[in-house]
């Protein structure tokens, strides 16, 4: 009886695929493809939907994050436009695989969220609400937003007050999340408006507050999809601070934007992140030099090694059944410059440097630390 159903089905899906002029011509088609069929049409049912009163909040609840979801586009002149086709909601998105990672260098720390600084802001404010700390002030369009005072039961002699700082990342749709914390004597009087300094009194202190942020944040990331989003700090570049540009001799450079020290070990940990490995590395003149497998950085190969790891095999350069096998030198030189570094890429060692084999492969390793750095 299995198979005896399967033809029932398929003659009741041709008629429904073949246009309403099956209507008149089988009986009873219209109770499968009719108004009121099984199959009826109801691409524009939505068009004919009424409008609901908007949720209402009770008071004393933060109503931020409530927003509609799937709002139906207005209709404009049908008359004017006569191939007009009407306008649908942009659609759910399912949850994300966006990534949230806390950074730290010596005596400073940040996150690095997979989110335009718009996306971010709310999640923030969220944050906060969920600690019970009170917002002073802030000003997303410069992507500062400061707390009010606040005591810990821990600490009976301070309270504290926290600078959020949010700011495109490297790469384009990301922010960096900084903060930096004060204290004052519970005893004294203090003021919303103060004199914000540039590192945290207390460091320690700072990390442990932007750890427990980068957890909060890494639970809602599937949020970052909802169309809760902050207009304001939509004013914020999206654009990463990250971008490969030709010089006139053409030569291609990664510019950085960012002091020195950041874009050195945000090179470091791209390099690492590609599998590759650093034979000799310099801070003080700001150079690397790695050993990298073109391709090894990129979706892996279907059928194989790759030519350009062929031909250094070939030629029995780095041969043998090591790791490094097909892997070619290259120097990275991070220089620094006003407002940032420039990251320039070269290669060395007993080969032809200026074959075009090698300077594609050098072209595609800066690429690729363009394309993971963070």
């Amino acid at each position: 009886m299995k198979f005896a159903v399967k033809p029932v089905v398929a003659a009741l899906l041709l008629p429904a695929l073949g246009a309403c002029s099956w209507l008149g011509v089988v009986p009873g088609m219209d109770r499968v493809v009719g108004e009121e069929g099984l199959f009826r049409d109801r691409q524009g049912e939505y068009l004919q939907a009424e409008t609901i009163p908007r949720t209402e909040i009770p008071e004393g609840l933060d109503s931020y994050i409530i927003d509609d979801l799937l709002v139906i586009p207005e209709i404009g002149n049908q008359e004017a436009e006569p191939f007009f086709d009407a306008p649908r909601p942009r659609p759910l998105e399912g949850a994300s695989d966006r990534e949230v990672v806390i950074q730290r260098m010596t005596d400073r720390a940040w996150i690095i969220v997979d989110a335009s600084p718009a996306e971010v802001w709310p999640r923030i404010r969220d944050y906060w609400r969920q600690e019970n700390i009170q917002i002073a002030t802030e000003n997303p369009t410069i992507g500062q937003m400061d707390t009010a005072w606040f005591e810990r039961a821990s600490d009976l002699l301070n309270r504290e007050k926290f600078r959020v700082v949010i700011d495109t990342g490297f790469q384009d749709n990301s922010s960096e999340i900084r903060l930096i914390r004060v204290t004052a004597p519970r005893a004294t009087p203090v003021f919303e408006q103060i004199n914000w300094p540039e590192r945290s009194d207390d460091f320690d202190a700072e990390y442990a507050m932007l750890s427990d942020m980068s957890s909060y944040l890494a639970d809602v990331a599937d949020l970052n999809n909802a169309s809760s989003v902050s207009f304001l700090a939509g004013n914020i570049s999206s654009t990463g601070k990250a971008a490969i540009f030709t010089t006139p001799a053409g030569s291609e450079v990664l510019a950085l934007q960012a002091d020195y020290q950041r874009c050195w070990a945000a090179v470091g940990r791209a390099v690492r992140r590609s599998g590759m490995d650093i034979t000799s590395e310099d801070s003080e003149i700001g150079m690397y030099e790695v050993l990298y497998v073109p391709g090894s950085g990129d979706e892996e190969e279907e059928d194989g090694p790759g030519f350009f790891k062929k031909l250094i095999t070939l030629n029995g350069l780095f041969g043998g059944d090591d790791a490094n096998d097909g892997a070619l030198p290259f120097r990275i030189e991070v220089l620094e410059v006003d407002g940032g570094a420039d990251v320039r890429v070269s290669p060395i060692g007993p080969f032809n440097a200026n074959s075009p084999e090698v300077l594609e492969a050098g072209k595609t390793l800066l690429q690729l630390i363009r394309k993971t750095i963070a």
